[in-house]
């Protein structure tokens, strides 16, 4: 990615994220860490250590804003607007938007959209589906105030939510338990 990109991305307030290469964490480990987590408090619990997930833990990890707006709601009729904004009549693969971000005549919010659909789904809320998830799409009606959306409240809440859909299907003998969705990294940092 450019300078010139990295500079918007900085300038919107998500810099951070540009600091995170390869964050790769392997699955059984992810698998164990998510095991452990209480789904009623949200607690980490190793060995009867309780490590307390927060949205102020996760800002501290990875950088993004935390407080602040909750993540609209309605993101189905922003769904339109992010469309619009990229050419497109329904939601591409994630792989649409990394190719593109690559194209030199992107506008600014061009650029930061592309950038975070990239990150949401590849880092902070990823889950098995290879197109973007609408769940997220809301913060990106108005780019001048991104960064005052709670990320990371969000990116906690998906984390939560993941683990307690896996560990709900692992529990269920008749359902074969799928992926664990959820920022692995930031689980991880905290256990550590």
């Amino acid at each position: 990615m450019s300078e010139a990109k990295k500079d918007v991305i900085g300038r919107y307030g998500f810099g951070s994220l540009l600091l995170f290469d390869k964050c790769f964490v392997p699955n059984k480990f992810s698998k164990w860490l998510g095991s452990l987590v209480e789904s009623k408090s949200g607690d980490l619990i190793v060995h009867g250590k309780v490590i307390s997930l927060t949205a102020k833990s996760v800002n501290l990890v990875l950088g993004i804003p935390v407080g602040g707006t909750p993540f609209p709601s309605n993101y189905a009729a922003i769904r339109a607007i992010v469309l619009s904004k990229i050419g497109k009549t329904s939601l591409p693969q994630v792989s649409f938007f990394a190719e593109k971000l690559a194209d030199d005549d992107l506008t600014d919010e061009v650029v930061l959209i592309y950038f975070l659909v990239v990150d949401l789904h590849c880092f902070l809320c990823p889950n098995s589906n290879l197109v973007p998830s609408p769940r997220y799409l809301g913060v990106f009606e108005d780019l001048e105030h991104i960064s005052s959306f709670n990320w990371s409240g969000f990116v906690l809440r998906w984390l939560l939510d993941g683990v307690k859909s896996f560990n709900k299907g692992k529990k269920d003998a008749e359902k074969s338990f799928g992926t664990l969705g959820g920022c692995m990294f930031y689980l991880v940092v905290s256990y550590v």
